[in-house]
């Protein structure tokens, strides 16, 4: 048996009007009885129709509702389902079109998505300083250590190859200068500044200016002499002369 709906609740008239009858109407006791008893039992009829029709499952798709700026739909059964369909996108990372104002977040929440372009251009200018950090310096404490009498002969070679950056010199920046600490430190004669603008040790000796500067630099010429590897480049740059 169909569920019966709403509309099929609505009276349009009574059945058995009592202002029908005649003033002395010419019925047995048994029908008057029945003739009064019809219209309770038209509202009663009318009335279970009613209740079965809202507690059915489809009373939500018969039941009118009036759309509003965040929720869409004519009946209770579609504004329903637009809400679900706005939580499912929420949950899922995409909050539709429309659905949540700004109005309706919070004054914290406010508040941040006003600062977000602030925090975004920042974050941006922070990645860019980030990119400009040069590790220049990171040579100079093995310079002092390797050329100090603390340093064991067993490791002074691998140690002034690693302060002279020969086998990572792409990652070596301002070598030059930190040679020139080095010529400090020990008051020695200074590199010229062509020299202290070298960043690496490739780029010292492949400028025969800057190289032929090494024999007049005792600091330097003695680091180069304790790494096998970097003597070697030095002197066959000066053999190409």
């Amino acid at each position: 048996m169909a569920t019966p709906t709403i509309a099929s609740a609505q009276i349009a008239a009574l059945e058995h009007p009592i202002t029908g009858l005649e003033d002395r109407p010419a019925l047995s006791a048994a029908d008057l009885k029945a003739y009064f008893d019809a219209n309770p039992i038209q509202l009663m009829q009318a009335h279970n129709r009613l209740v079965k029709a809202l507690t059915g499952t489809t009373a939500a798709a018969n039941l009118g509702f009036s759309a509003t700026a965040g929720i869409s739909g004519d009946t209770i059964q579609a504004a329903l389902e637009h809400v679900q369909q706005q939580l499912t996108d929420v949950a899922l990372g995409s909050v539709p079109d429309g659905s949540i104002s700004e109005a309706k977040l919070s004054e914290g929440i406010q508040y941040d998505l006003a600062r977000l372009p602030f925090i975004i251009e920042t974050l941006v200018e922070l990645q860019s300083a980030a990119a400009k950090i040069r590790p220049s310096g990171a040579q100079f404490p093995l310079m002092v250590y390797v050329s100090s009498d603390d340093c064991p002969d067993t490791v002074k070679d691998e140690l002034s190859t690693a302060a002279l950056g020969y086998y990572y010199s792409d990652y070596v920046y301002d070598l030059g200068q930190q040679l020139g600490w080095l010529c400090k430190w020990k008051r020695q004669t200074m590199p010229s500044e062509a020299f202290l603008g070298k960043q690496n040790i490739t780029e010292i000796l492949e400028d025969e200016v800057t190289r032929d500067e090494i024999a007049e630099l005792p600091a330097v010429l003695q680091l180069i002499q304790m790494s096998s590897a970097v003597y070697r480049a030095y002197q066959a740059s000066m053999e190409e002369q």
